[in-house]
């Protein structure tokens, strides 16, 4: 993290650069920061710190006056943390709004239909060619046009090995 440090009326040490950039990367863990830019300045009887934070996609701007510049570091500096914070729990927030929503529950008594949808080709044929196909395959049931009636049948297996033919009803 690049701090630039710039002083009005006053100079500060190396040894206080040293303690606000410590405090500053502090809100390092909570997102990168690209560059910290202080501003410290010195007027009668008050003392003014004004803190911007540059990271990839935000800038934070934080001004604290008080009468001892420490003190109007550390406001700024705690400022600038509880922004920091709140985009995080925007962003976070946003997030969780926007996520997957588990679909409507099944009442309670009500039973949870599996239901797989399969598109089977339909061609027109007599029952005997639907038979004779049913046998050939690993399916156990032809849906089919019967050639007689041009209606869609559906020939099927049961349990029991017999063979059943549903024909809708005009």
């Amino acid at each position: 993290m690049q701090v630039i440090f710039s002083t009005r009326g006053m100079t500060i040490s190396e040894t206080y650069k040293d303690t606000l950039t410590r405090k500053l990367s502090k809100l390092e863990p909570l997102l990168p920061i690209i560059e910290t830019k202080a501003v410290l300045s010195k007027e009668k009887h008050r003392r003014t710190a004004a803190l911007t934070l540059v990271t990839r996609r935000h800038t934070f701007r934080s001004e604290e006056t008080a009468g001892d510049l420490a003190v109007a570091v550390d406001m700024a500096v705690a400022a600038l943390a509880r922004q920091v914070r709140e985009m995080k729990d925007r962003v976070k927030n946003r997030k969780a709004r926007h996520a997957r929503r588990p679909g409507p529950a099944t009442p309670p008594g009500a039973v949870a239909l599996d239901i797989t949808v399969r598109r089977v080709p339909v061609k027109p044929m007599s029952v005997e060619e639907a038979v004779a196909e049913l046998g050939q395959g690993d399916d156990d049931f032809v849906v089919f046009i019967n050639a007689s009636t041009d209606a869609v049948n559906v020939l099927h297996r049961s349990a029991d090995g017999s063979l059943g033919l549903v024909e809708p009803v005009a």
